[in-house]
């Protein structure tokens, strides 16, 4: 029986308590490593993690401002995207319009649009256009000036040598580009220059 009461007494109990605890704890942590390491990187490091125990957010003031104002602006983006889809079906509707309605006149005394441009007609074709679709100017106009000022926005966010704060800016700025550049191509196609 002393045996029995060697393995019970106070001191094993304790040992064995903090070895399954050592173990358990070094399973849990080689377990969840990922988990630990990408909240290392997401939160920015020790500090950001301690800043995010101690205020609830992990970045510093200055660059939580400047991801708020890039928030926004990506908000605004969608807006948009949604506004250049509703310009771009209005532009479809006037090519649709144009293969038989008044601006096929001005085609047809060219016959294409590039001799339309060739020959000084591109300004006649582009004012039929706008005289005959004013809302479609009005939408261009309005969208170009949303985009100009999303842009100016975008620039003015100061990215205190953040790399994910620079990062996002040139996402944006590029996405600004593509959304011109679409309804540029979109103009091109009705033989409209803007």
């Amino acid at each position: 029986m002393a045996p029995i009461s060697s393995l019970t007494s106070p001191s094993i109990k304790s040992a064995t308590a903090a070895t399954a605890a050592l173990i358990l704890s070094g399973s849990i942590i080689m377990y969840q490593r990922q988990f630990i390491k990408a909240a290392y990187c997401r939160c920015r490091g020790i500090e950001g993690i301690l800043r995010y125990i101690w205020i609830g957010d992990y970045l510093p003031p200055n660059i939580r401002e400047a991801m708020n104002k890039l928030d926004k602006v990506d908000e605004r983006m969608k807006e948009e995207e949604m506004q250049l889809d509703e310009i771009e079906i209005l532009i479809e509707r006037v090519e649709l319009e144009s293969v038989d309605g008044p601006i096929s006149d001005l085609h047809q005394n060219n016959s294409n649009v590039e001799e339309a441009s060739r020959s000084g007609k591109e300004d006649e074709l582009k004012k039929q256009l706008f005289q005959q679709y004013p809302e479609l100017r009005t939408k261009i106009a309005l969208f170009s000036n949303r985009l100009d000022t999303l842009a100016s926005t975008i620039d003015s966010v100061n990215s205190h040598q953040d790399m994910e704060i620079k990062t996002r800016k040139k996402k944006l700025s590029n996405k600004i580009v593509a959304m011109m550049s679409c309804l540029d191509n979109k103009m091109m196609s009705l033989g409209v220059r803007l």
